[in-house]
């Protein structure tokens, strides 16, 4: 009989001591962990935009009058964090796409879960009689890239000597020329971060 009073009081315990949810406001957060979060891809982003639309090189292969297209190439993970690199492209193929000179390809990607199949499907039906055919994507209407960013992330815990740790994340990308087939811009963006 003394079993359930004791355990209705570890319920009530338990209860009492649940984590609180709270929304974050992304605006004014100002809380700094030790791992990679929403903040540290924003500058790393950011910084690689602002390196890309600054760029003298990148300016002269892109003068106005026509759009450029950018495709999302290999952004690899070196890290053993298991990152989504699209935390990363995704941010920036928005601010290039805000630029009236950019426009990013939905046919040339890393990722499958980048590449829009509904291109190609909506053509494989030429010739069908069952569609009308003045409705099908005419040939010659794709745009190959001009651009591609590629690079990769990467990550160092260092052992502080007061016991510490010394995080260093480092994001890495390369703006590509791919008529030269050279690289016209490099971004690194360093984070490190410090734990007592």
């Amino acid at each position: 009989m003394r079993t359930l009073p004791l355990l209705l009081a570890a319920l009530l315990l338990a209860a009492g001591c649940a984590n609180r949810t709270v929304l974050v406001d992304t605006h004014n957060d100002t809380e700094i962990l030790a791992g990679l979060d929403y903040k540290d891809f924003e500058a790393a982003a950011a910084e690689t935009t602002q390196a890309i639309l600054a760029s003298a090189k990148v300016r002269a292969l892109t003068p106005p009058g026509k759009i450029y297209v950018v495709a999302i190439g290999n952004v690899s993970d070196e890290t053993n964090l298991g990152i989504d690199t699209d935390l990363l492209t995704a941010r920036v193929s928005e601010a290039l796409l805000a630029d009236e000179r950019f426009a990013l390809s939905a046919v040339f990607a890393d990722k499958a879960s980048n590449r829009d199949e509904t291109i190609s499907d909506a053509r494989a039906v030429r010739g069908n009689d069952e569609f009308d055919q003045a409705t099908i994507q005419k040939k010659g209407q794709l745009k190959a890239p001009d651009f591609s960013l590629t690079g990769k992330i990467i990550a160092r815990d260092l052992r502080r000597d007061n016991g510490g740790t010394q995080h260093e994340y480092y994001f890495q990308l390369r703006l590509n020329d791919l008529a030269a087939g050279t690289a016209v811009m490099v971004k690194e963006t360093r984070i490190v971060k410090r734990t007592e």
